[in-house]
């Protein structure tokens, strides 16, 4: 993973997000992919569950945060508006370093406000230990970040979860 983040083969891939009132662009979500030049794309299913058992997603992770604000850069340049864009997070994430602040840091450094990134996180990612995800959460909120909850309903789904924690938007699988 080290070689394939020096050499650019770590790459964010857009998907647009439309409102459904107006049909309008309000959002995009920032979804890595690994495209390396022998084995040319390789699918997330097949490096993301080995990087996050190997706790080393959070460097993708934040490598797809820094690409977000290069893409910012040169959105505006062009003349582009910008929209938010969303990450996704993985539990281990929050084990190895301080997401909140690196992710709050790197948009600082780079000029943007807090509100330009939302922060995806899965029901899997609240339900693996309650406190301190939900203390990560009220995190991101402090700093200005929105968080949402990603694939609500994939697996074992409680309606407690939507009210355990402070979501600002809920993503139905």
């Amino acid at each position: 993973v080290d070689e394939a983040l020096e050499k650019g083969w770590i790459k964010a891939y857009y998907q647009p997000i439309f409102r459904s009132v107006t049909g309008f662009l309000c959002a995009e979500e920032a979804l890595a992919r690994w495209e390396d030049p022998a084995l040319g794309v390789i699918e997330p299913k097949d490096f993301i569950p080995y990087l996050e058992e190997a706790h080393l997603l959070y460097k993708v992770d934040l490598r797809i945060v820094e690409l977000i604000v290069r893409d910012f850069k040169t959105k505006q340049q062009a003349g582009v508006p910008l929209v938010p864009v969303s990450i996704n997070l993985s539990r281990f994430d929050f084990e190895k370093i301080d997401m909140v602040e690196e992710i709050r840091k790197t948009l600082s450094e780079a000029g943007y406000p807090p509100s330009v990134i939302a922060v995806e996180i899965t029901e899997a990612v609240a339900g693996t230990a309650p406190t301190f995800i939900s203390k990560q959460i009220s995190r991101f909120h402090e700093a200005g970040f929105k968080v949402w909850m990603d694939d609500f309903g994939s697996g074992y789904s409680s309606l407690n979860v939507l009210t355990d924690f402070d979501f600002y938007l809920v993503k139905f699988d």
